[in-house]
């Protein structure tokens, strides 16, 4: 199917990339469908791109590529609608929130979004757990060698590339 974005212009979406969040997504709950988009440039970015609204893309992020110890329990019956039969079914995003500063740049953890890699149904949910925050710094140390600050330097041009694509 072709679909018209505003940041991505015509996207062939095939029909087994479409995820279905069944509930929508918080705060816009009218919106289903979405298409994972890979970043230009690169990991550990993604768009997850509503196909029912043009406009509404997110930034998300795998949690564990930037806190490999985040993990959380949660009901059988909060995942009941992905019809999940192992966690290993399971992809998590996180949805980034840009910053002009690249260390204000935060994820929420709190709202971590799963989806069943088998079916594409995928759920977005509230954790109430305070070890996990909805502004989690994304980039938390300032670098202190030569090859950090330049990796800086390259982290702080992709935010910025990211922040001129979501500013449209």
């Amino acid at each position: 199917m072709k679909v018209i974005t505003t940041r991505f212009g015509v996207l062939d979406i095939q029909e087994d990339q479409v995820i279905s969040l069944v509930e929508g997504m918080l705060g816009f709950s009218e919106v289903t469908r979405f298409a994972l988009i890979n970043d230009e440039l690169g990991e550990p970015f993604k768009w997850l791109q509503s196909l029912d609204d043009p406009s509404l893309a997110f930034v998300v992020v795998d949690p564990s590529r930037i806190l490999p110890e985040y993990q959380f329990s949660v009901k059988r019956e909060k995942v009941k609608a992905v019809e999940v039969k192992s966690v290993d079914d399971l992809t998590v995003l996180v949805i980034v929130t840009m910053a002009p500063n690249v260390l204000e740049v935060t994820v929420n953890l709190q709202g971590p979004i799963i989806i069943n890699k088998h079916n594409r149904l995928a759920v977005q949910l509230v954790l109430n757990d305070p070890q996990f925050s909805t502004r989690h710094a994304l980039f938390t140390d300032a670098p202190e060698t030569e090859m950090e600050f330049q990796e800086a330097i390259t982290k702080e041009n992709r935010m910025a590339s990211m922040r001129i694509a979501i500013a449209g």
